[in-house]
Protein backbone atom coordinates (compact mmCIF):
# COMPACT_ATOMS: atom_id res chain seq x y z
CA UNK A 1 0.00 0.00 0.00
CA UNK A 2 1.03 3.41 -0.55
CA UNK A 3 1.42 6.09 1.61
CA UNK A 4 -1.26 9.02 1.95
CA UNK A 5 -4.40 7.12 1.36
CA UNK A 6 -4.01 6.94 -2.43
CA UNK A 7 -5.30 2.85 -2.33
CA UNK A 8 -8.54 3.70 -0.77
CA UNK A 9 -9.15 6.96 -3.24
CA UNK A 10 -8.74 4.12 -5.84
CA UNK A 11 -10.46 2.15 -3.82
CA UNK A 12 -13.50 3.87 -3.37
CA UNK A 13 -13.71 5.66 -7.24
CA UNK A 14 -16.13 3.10 -9.18
CA UNK A 15 -18.44 3.98 -6.41
CA UNK A 16 -18.03 7.62 -6.07
CA UNK A 17 -18.29 8.02 -9.78
CA UNK A 18 -21.53 5.91 -9.61
CA UNK A 19 -22.73 7.89 -6.92
CA UNK A 20 -21.99 11.38 -8.83
CA UNK A 21 -22.68 10.23 -12.71
CA UNK A 22 -26.42 10.75 -12.01
CA UNK A 23 -26.08 14.27 -10.44
CA UNK A 24 -23.77 15.41 -13.41
CA UNK A 25 -26.84 13.89 -15.76
CA UNK A 26 -29.21 15.98 -14.57
CA UNK A 27 -26.28 18.92 -14.23
CA UNK A 28 -26.46 18.94 -18.36
CA UNK A 29 -30.29 18.19 -18.65
CA UNK A 30 -31.22 21.05 -16.26
CA UNK A 31 -33.36 18.96 -13.85
CA UNK A 32 -32.11 19.86 -11.13
CA UNK A 33 -32.50 23.77 -11.47
CA UNK A 34 -34.45 23.98 -14.79
CA UNK A 35 -37.89 25.07 -14.78
CA UNK A 36 -40.75 24.40 -12.96
CA UNK A 37 -38.44 24.56 -9.53
CA UNK A 38 -37.71 27.20 -7.19
CA UNK A 39 -38.90 30.60 -7.34
CA UNK A 40 -40.76 30.11 -11.18
CA UNK A 41 -43.02 28.02 -9.10
CA UNK A 42 -44.00 29.72 -6.14
CA UNK A 43 -47.13 31.63 -6.53
CA UNK A 44 -47.06 35.45 -7.38
CA UNK A 45 -47.67 37.64 -4.60
CA UNK A 46 -44.57 34.82 -2.43
CA UNK A 47 -42.22 36.37 -5.20
CA UNK A 48 -43.38 40.19 -5.00
CA UNK A 49 -43.16 39.87 -1.01
CA UNK A 50 -39.79 38.53 -1.34
CA UNK A 51 -38.76 40.70 -3.87
CA UNK A 52 -39.62 43.53 -1.69
CA UNK A 53 -37.56 41.95 1.34
CA UNK A 54 -34.81 41.40 -0.70
CA UNK A 55 -34.70 45.21 -2.40
CA UNK A 56 -35.78 46.38 1.39
CA UNK A 57 -32.64 44.75 2.62
CA UNK A 58 -30.45 46.00 -0.37
CA UNK A 59 -31.22 50.02 0.56
CA UNK A 60 -30.28 49.22 3.88
CA UNK A 61 -27.00 47.81 3.27
CA UNK A 62 -26.49 50.75 1.32
CA UNK A 63 -27.32 52.80 3.63
CA UNK A 64 -26.01 51.34 6.92
CA UNK A 65 -22.57 50.15 5.86
CA UNK A 66 -22.33 51.94 2.30
CA UNK A 67 -22.92 55.01 4.23
CA UNK A 68 -25.17 56.57 1.48
CA UNK A 69 -27.58 58.81 2.25
CA UNK A 70 -31.24 57.31 2.30
CA UNK A 71 -31.85 60.06 -0.31
CA UNK A 72 -29.38 58.91 -2.68
CA UNK A 73 -30.46 55.31 -2.29
CA UNK A 74 -34.13 56.42 -2.95
CA UNK A 75 -33.43 58.50 -5.55
CA UNK A 76 -31.26 55.70 -7.02
CA UNK A 77 -33.46 52.94 -6.30
CA UNK A 78 -36.24 54.83 -7.82
CA UNK A 79 -34.30 55.86 -11.32
CA UNK A 80 -33.31 51.82 -11.77
CA UNK A 81 -36.59 50.01 -10.27
CA UNK A 82 -39.24 52.79 -9.65
CA UNK A 83 -41.25 52.51 -13.35
CA UNK A 84 -40.57 48.55 -13.38
CA UNK A 85 -41.99 47.91 -9.55
CA UNK A 86 -44.64 50.03 -10.23
CA UNK A 87 -46.49 48.43 -13.10
CA UNK A 88 -45.66 44.85 -11.69
CA UNK A 89 -47.74 46.13 -8.54
CA UNK A 90 -50.26 47.45 -10.63
CA UNK A 91 -50.73 44.37 -12.65
CA UNK A 92 -50.69 42.17 -8.87
CA UNK A 93 -53.18 44.49 -7.84
CA UNK A 94 -55.55 44.22 -11.16
CA UNK A 95 -55.39 40.36 -10.51
CA UNK A 96 -55.44 39.87 -6.85
CA UNK A 97 -56.62 42.95 -5.26
CA UNK A 98 -55.20 45.89 -3.46
CA UNK A 99 -55.38 44.20 0.08
CA UNK A 100 -53.87 41.02 -0.89
CA UNK A 101 -51.24 42.98 -2.85
CA UNK A 102 -50.77 44.84 0.84
CA UNK A 103 -51.10 41.76 2.64
CA UNK A 104 -47.88 40.46 0.87
CA UNK A 105 -45.50 42.56 2.05
CA UNK A 106 -43.63 41.11 4.96
CA UNK A 107 -41.49 42.75 7.16
CA UNK A 108 -38.89 39.65 8.26
CA UNK A 109 -36.98 41.74 10.52
CA UNK A 110 -33.83 41.38 9.13
CA UNK A 111 -30.29 42.76 10.77
CA UNK A 112 -27.88 43.74 7.93
CA UNK A 113 -24.87 42.62 7.88
CA UNK A 114 -21.94 44.70 6.25
CA UNK A 115 -19.39 42.68 4.85
CA UNK A 116 -15.52 44.16 4.06
CA UNK A 117 -16.22 44.20 0.32
CA UNK A 118 -19.59 45.74 -1.10
CA UNK A 119 -22.10 43.13 -1.56
CA UNK A 120 -24.48 43.27 -4.62
CA UNK A 121 -26.53 40.14 -3.69
CA UNK A 122 -29.53 41.54 -2.68
CA UNK A 123 -29.99 43.65 -4.76
CA UNK A 124 -29.42 41.40 -7.74
CA UNK A 125 -32.15 38.78 -6.29
CA UNK A 126 -34.59 41.96 -5.99
CA UNK A 127 -33.89 42.49 -9.53
CA UNK A 128 -34.23 38.36 -10.70
CA UNK A 129 -37.30 38.36 -8.89
CA UNK A 130 -38.61 41.54 -10.65
CA UNK A 131 -38.10 39.92 -13.97
CA UNK A 132 -39.62 37.09 -13.09
CA UNK A 133 -42.49 38.88 -12.20
CA UNK A 134 -42.82 41.17 -15.13
CA UNK A 135 -42.33 37.75 -17.53
CA UNK A 136 -44.87 36.16 -15.31
CA UNK A 137 -47.31 39.22 -15.96
CA UNK A 138 -46.35 39.99 -19.53
CA UNK A 139 -44.33 42.88 -19.25
CA UNK A 140 -41.72 42.00 -20.34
Amino acid sequence: MSSGGTASISRFSPLLLALTLPVLASCVDGSLGGPGTGWSRAPDLSVYASMNLYGRTAREQSMLCGGFSPASVRSHWERDFGARESAVAARLIARHGAEAVRGADVDAGRSVDCPEVPDLHWRHQHARLLRLLEMRLGLA
